[in-house]
């Protein structure tokens, strides 16, 4: 395939208006005239040049008279060509005798096309050497010294918005022409979203998410020239290039004409020579039968999001990895006078880049105390509701969800990571026997934070130590000193030291092989429905009821914007997204100490027992009394 944009015309007939009538009279003269082409339609500038094929003299009545051959074509080569090849010339021997056969041509037919073919492969020395501009807004003008038959030829060095204008062929005196952009060359990428648990879906759209392992479908649009009628051959191709997040599926790929799937007349290329993942190629779709001018060529395809796919999406612009992006563009045959069978005899256009966006997600959370601090000992998994394809969407309803009439809960792979503790490396890192996690405050700095009395007479509050101070100290406390430094509070937002006491004594720090996890995380999640469940619980702690919520994506239309992801719980936000990246959302799952009741046996048995046996005691010795007083 051709990778770069080739400097040569998408054709768009604009005028063939010539009368050619022959007389004997001095050749040529030197009357200077202007030709003048408008482009209003032009989103960009186009360039002009004009060649003259034959010169003579001009009357009033449009007619050329005294012909030869123009200084603008190898007049030989011209008619020798058409001599072999054109059978409507081929008893001309002069200029004068292929101008009288082209006066039995048809202004705009098909006989004036190939002679104009043929007029494209012999041009010689344009009349203006420096290109004449034209914009929307303002015309090109070529001046013209001599009267004559000129053909004037688009020769912008590269378009990416507009088509290349058709050749123009007219008798010169003054010539005012207006260009027109007719072919209606476009294309778009688009990508359907899908929930999984209420069925729920998108139309086509620039954004979408997905689990990691879910097929996605994609669809690939592209519009063919409305003047496809004068091309002997029309080649298309859709070049598609996917990042590493995304696995193409060839074997899903289905085209259709016009909404009417064909099965031929393409072909899926995954070997290619540019940048491309793959490319949908067209040969020559004038070959299938169902396509006319402005059709439209549609292809449907799925990819895999795969185990590479970036997490989330960022918090900042200026963070350029966002989701996994999916770029197409569309390359088509844009110059019909050379729209020949040879891949070297067609010249084509590109269509911008247009690209699509598969974003997916991660849930992250922490184990913590009814104090915010780290708890080991727990598991968790994590569960996401499928409903069952046979029921309508229309009809979901949240109460639908852990019902297994209507669909089922499947586990979610991930959870504990690797490297456990709030610290990192399977460690658990307490200070004065604290267990203490690492954190970021607003300030950019690592804080150690946890929950501890600073003194003995002050109340137990968050304590935040710089990590930068402990490692100073860590080695003389490790030796048995106790080492003051300086503590911090969270205060408005802000992570300040304690005025009037700024001092916190380490007395030792423990590093310790974590019991548990401490830190969850489930990579690769989309939208919908989740149940996490405890299913190992700390010692000495309740367990907590399964948690249901849902994720919810903020979609945009434009693919680099930001897309908040958010989790609730019955209506209330529980998990938020990280700042640094907003599609990952982290929530703090507390457990809670058991009660400690009070139990039978020890004293309080005795006590029952003594109790007791007073009570048998003394009802013995009523029973005496009583029974003395009545023999009484």
């Amino acid at each position: 395939m051709k990778t770069m944009q080739k400097l040569v015309s998408i054709l768009t007939v604009l005028a063939l208006v010539f009368t050619l009538s022959l007389g004997v009279f001095a050749a040529g003269n030197d009357n200077p005239h202007t030709i003048t082409i408008e482009n209003p339609d032009a989103a960009e500038a186009h360039q002009y040049q004009a060649y003259q094929v034959f010169k003579g003299i001009y009357s009033p009545e449009n007619t050329l008279s005294d012909v030869e051959w123009g200084e603008g074509v190898d007049g030989a080569g011209l008619l020798e060509d058409l001599v072999n090849h054109v059978p409507a010339f081929a008893a001309c021997t002069n200029a004068i005798a292929v101008a009288n056969v082209l006066e039995g041509f048809a202004d705009g037919s098909e006989e004036l096309r190939e002679f104009a073919s043929y007029v494209e492969k012999h041009l010689a020395t344009p009349v203006n050497a420096e290109p004449a501009v034209a914009t929307a807004d303002s015309p090109a003008v070529i001046d013209v010294v001599g009267d004559g038959y000129y053909y004037v030829k688009d020769v912008t060095p590269a378009l990416e918005q507009d088509t290349y204008s058709d050749y123009m062929l007219f008798v010169e005196g003054d010539v005012r022409v207006e260009a027109k952009d007719t072919t209606g060359v476009t294309s778009q990428k688009k990508v359907k979203d899908i929930n999984d648990s209420n069925l729920e879906g998108s139309d086509w759209q620039d954004t979408a998410d997905y689990d990691i392992g879910d097929p996605v479908p994609f669809q690939l649009t592209g519009t063919v020239a409305e003047d496809l009628a004068k091309y002997n051959c029309y080649k298309l191709t859709f070049h598609d290039k996917e990042c590493e997040g995304l696995t193409f599926q060839p074997e899903t790929v289905k085209v259709f004409v016009d909404g009417v799937e064909i099965t031929e007349g393409f072909e899926v290329v995954t070997d290619c020579d540019d940048e491309c993942t793959f490319e949908i190629r067209f040969a020559n779709l004038k070959a299938i039968e169902a396509v006319h001018g402005g059709s439209v060529i549609t292809v449907e395809y799925f990819s895999i999001l795969n185990e590479n796919a970036v997490i989330g999406t960022p918090g900042s612009p200026d963070n350029v990895v966002y989701g996994n992006p999916n770029d197409m563009q569309m390359e088509y045959s844009n110059n019909p006078t050379v729209s020949g069978e040879g891949e070297e005899d067609n010249d084509t256009g590109f269509t911008p880049w247009d690209e699509v966006v598969v974003y997916t997600y991660e849930v992250d959370i922490d184990k913590v105390d009814e104090n915010g601090n780290p708890l080991d000992g727990a598991d968790f998994e994590l569960y996401k509701w499928y409903l069952n394809e046979n029921v309508d969407p229309a009809d979901f309803t949240p109460d639908m969800v852990g019902n297994p009439e209507f669909g089922e809960w499947v586990l979610v792979p991930g959870g504990a990571e690797e490297t456990t503790g709030p610290v990192g490396e399977g460690e658990i890192l307490k200070i004065n026997g604290k267990v203490v996690s690492k954190v970021t405050g607003p300030d950019g700095v690592e804080y150690f934070k946890f929950r501890d009395k600073p003194n003995e007479s002050s109340p137990e509050t968050d304590i935040y130590l710089k990590v930068s101070d402990v490692e100073d100290v860590a080695s003389l406390v490790a030796s048995g000193r106790a080492i003051g430094v300086d503590y911090y509070e969270m205060r408005n937002g802000a992570i300040v030291p304690v005025a009037g006491n700024f001092s916190y004594t380490i007395r030792n720090i423990e590093r310790a092989a974590a019991d548990g996890a401490t830190h969850f995380t489930w990579t690769g999640v989309d939208d919908g429905w989740y149940q996490l469940v405890e299913t190992q619980t700390p010692t000495d702690y309740n367990s907590i009821d399964p948690i249901v919520f849902e994720i919810i994506a903020e979609h945009t239309e434009d693919p680099i914007e930001l897309h908040p992801v958010h989790g609730y719980v019955d209506g209330e936000e529980f998990f938020m997204p990280l700042d640094e990246n907003i599609g990952i959302i982290h929530a703090n799952i507390e457990n809670h100490s058991g009660a400690t009741l009070p139990s039978t046996g020890g004293i309080g048995t005795v006590l029952f027992y003594v109790l007791g046996g007073l009570l048998v005691l003394g009802a013995g010795v009523l029973l005496v009394v009583k029974k003395l007083s009545d023999a009484n």
